[in-house]
């Protein structure tokens, strides 16, 4: 058959960050979080290397988001095999052509404004590559829509960002349709949430011609439409839940009550990534250990069941948990997590099993006001003392955490600042780091009450709490990824390449921090120590340099 003969009507496109061949979590977070002041052939050949095809342009691993919804219109739609394709942004003029009747693109941060990744993006020159390929593929999109005729949809993660007031890059305007102010984008309809709930009835209605108003934002989960993927996900993730319902103002999953998939679906998504050559998988989760409860209290023999059914899954090496809460940690017994840890140990150990949370701020009468279910049913008076027993609880059960802080919450005060940086100093003594970020706003009233904090309100206490997390992570990620990425297989050579561009991005980081120093009127370093990079790998590895 010629590429000629495969004309789907139907077509899934993320953005390039998300169309890469990563072999472990770590590596996709570190490209997603570059800027073009990294040339671009580096990004596109090693950091972010190309998804492979097969013959037609079909990708080999596509985001989860276009799986789930490449399953469910070949369910609940009259679209059958050939007629929807997940691609790669190399790979759309292959198969465009006078068939194609709707492109769907999906980013998890398509202007830039996710919370981690504005905060790189204040310190480094340059555009977020993750908004310049988006706009690089929209820009093509619609070049092709003006000769065939097709829609462009766009959703995601990041799907929201079109639609927060103040967001937009030109005129800060909001634009109700969705689309960007790029004179050359040309976007149909938005859609916002979780596509199983009403996106094939939409898909449906657009293939038979029916126009739709949009934005569209679905509140529905659509839990109870999931369908299994039909073939691998980019970087092996296996939805466990969805939504989480703590209501943090600041994250988009916090109003969705959390719904767990069934043990079935989880098991053949697993069998399809490992049939499909993944051999290092992340669960996705907004608080891995709370799969199968009913509420904020975590079932400890649900999540015990599923493990012990994945691991009679062969030719998994390494699974990486991404989210999880600090009090579903502190509702665990120690026996509990060394029993998950355990199950967690596939083929290849991990020395090194991180796990994101949210500390936020030592502060937790703040945390509770921006975050309101975050701390329950824990007293926010003690949030403080509860990072640090989570801190050392998880290293006594073998789990590293990867706490990140958040600057500039709404209400936040100087001496909130101060006790976490006194936090901060604490955790220094622990197997963890701390990943400080900036406060972006999701409400209509923060946006509007100017709360974005940026470089601008950074104040000399923020910079010593800011850096001080910063000299943590710079001794200890270099092990964490040397370690995740032996785990996930990753060759040696590459291994040693990114240690070394790790050197320059600690000079680079470093030095952006004496230049605002020097803004902020700073005479001393703030709490910078010496790096330990990395001395030495693991037994018979060779030294990291």
């Amino acid at each position: 058959m010629s590429n000629s003969r495969l004309r789907p009507a139907v077509l899934l496109v993320a953005d390039r960050t998300l169309s890469a061949d990563y072999r472990i979590l770590f590596e996709g977070m570190f490209a997603t979080m570059q800027t073009t002041h990294v040339p671009e052939v580096l990004m596109r050949r090693f950091l972010s290397p190309p998804m492979p095809t097969d013959g037609y342009g079909v990708a080999r691993a596509a985001p989860l988001g276009l799986r789930r919804i490449e399953a469910a219109l070949r369910k609940y739609t009259a679209l059958g095999e050939g007629d929807v394709v997940c691609t790669t942004p190399d790979r759309l003029r292959h198969l465009i052509g006078p068939w194609t009747r709707i492109v769907a693109f999906s980013s998890s941060d398509p202007l830039g404004m996710g919370m981690s990744n504005t905060t790189t993006a204040s310190f480094w020159p340059g555009e977020l590559y993750s908004k310049h390929w988006t706009r690089q593929t929209l820009q093509q999109l619609t070049a092709l829509k003006r000769k065939y005729g097709f829609k462009i949809l766009v959703g995601g993660a990041g799907a929201w960002q079109f639609t927060v007031p103040g967001s937009q890059l030109a005129d800060r305007s909001p634009h109700p349709t969705g689309n960007p102010p790029w004179p050359d984008v040309d976007i149909d309809l938005l859609f916002q949430g979780y596509f199983e709930a009403s996106g094939p009835e939409l898909f449906t209605d657009l293939l038979n011609g029916r126009e739709h108003a949009g934005p569209v934002i679905e509140p529905d989960t659509g839990a109870a439409r999931i369908q299994p993927i039909l073939g691998p996900s980019l970087l092996g993730i296996l939805e466990l839940s969805r939504g989480c319902g703590r209501g943090c103002k600041f994250c988009a999953m916090a109003r969705r009550k959390m719904v767990h998939l069934d043990e079935e679906t989880i098991l053949a998504d697993l069998q399809t990534n490992v049939a499909g050559g993944r051999k290092a998988v992340v669960s996705g989760s907004e608080d891995f250990f709370r799969y199968g409860a009913s509420g904020t209290r975590p079932d400890f023999e649900r999540l015990h069941g599923l493990l012990t059914r994945m691991r009679e899954i062969k030719g998994l090496s390494f699974m990486q948990i991404d989210h999880a809460n600090i009090t579903s940690v502190l509702q665990l017994t120690e026996e509990q997590l060394r029993e998950i840890r355990r199950l967690l140990t596939w083929e290849r150990r991990s020395d090194y099993l991180w796990v994101n949370m949210g500390a936020e701020s030592a502060n937790g009468r703040l945390v509770a006001a921006n975050s309101p279910g975050k701390i329950a049913p824990f007293d926010p008076q003690d949030w403080g003392e509860m990072i640090r027993a989570t801190a050392e609880r998880m290293n006594r059960c073998g789990f590293f955490p990867v706490f990140s802080i958040i600057l500039g919450l709404p209400g936040e005060t100087p001496a909130d600042v101060a006790a976490t940086l006194e936090l901060v100093k604490d955790l220094r003594q622990k197997q963890a780091v701390v990943f400080p970020v900036f406060y972006e706003p999701l409400t209509d009233e923060d946006v509007a009450a100017g709360r974005r904090f940026t470089l601008a309100s950074m104040t000399p206490e923020h910079l010593e709490l800011y850096r001080t997390c910063y000299e943590i992570n710079f001794r200890m990620v270099p092990r964490l990824l040397w370690d995740n990425q032996r785990a996930g297989g990753v060759p040696w050579l590459k291994r040693v390449v990114m240690q070394i561009m790790g050197r320059g991005e600690i000079m680079t980081w470093r030095g952006a921090f004496r230049r605002l120093e020097r803004q902020l009127g700073v005479s001393e370093a703030c709490g910078a120590t010496a790096p330990e990079w990395g001395r030495t790998a693991p037994e018979g590895e060779g030294a990291v340099p």
